[in-house]
């Protein structure tokens, strides 16, 4: 699958299970939203959780997007970083981009401000290295 095809699932689609390794070899999957950031799949996350553990000490991650009402799917693989929180106006605006790109709705900067500080959420972004999925009927 080349990542032009994979495109408009991936930015009409929020609904993700993102996968890490723990220190024992085993599949760690979790539930998140995802959208495109710099051109590459991101989510949000605190930053003393397992998954984000996982993907700082590995540099990789696995993300599943669904459309849940045709149950298709694009998986990616690859290189993962974590930008971790920062209280910075760079690092807010860069969560407020990748919730506007989920289609959340927006809310006036300070109370998004205020929202994250109380998370302290961190970025992951995903490179796709590696795509694959079933995008059309009986795939």
């Amino acid at each position: 699958m080349e990542w032009k095809e994979a495109l408009p699932l991936l930015q009409e689609n929020h609904t993700a299970v993102a996968i890490s390794v723990t220190p024992k070899g085993h599949a760690q999957s979790t539930v998140v939203s995802t959208a495109l950031l710099d051109g590459k799949l991101a989510f949000a996350s605190r930053p003393h959780t397992v998954k984000v553990k996982n993907i700082q000490r590995t540099g990789r991650a696995t993300v599943t997007v669904i459309k849940l009402d045709t149950r298709r799917y694009v998986t990616v693989e690859g290189p993962a970083s974590v930008e971790p929180w920062q209280d910075t106006p760079a690092h807010i605006k860069r969560l407020k981009d990748l919730y506007a790109a989920m289609g959340r709705a927006s809310k006036n900067d300070e109370e998004f401000a205020k929202q994250m500080r109380g998370e302290q959420r961190s970025l992951i972004l995903v490179t796709a290295e590696r795509l694959y999925g079933s995008l059309r009927s009986g795939t």
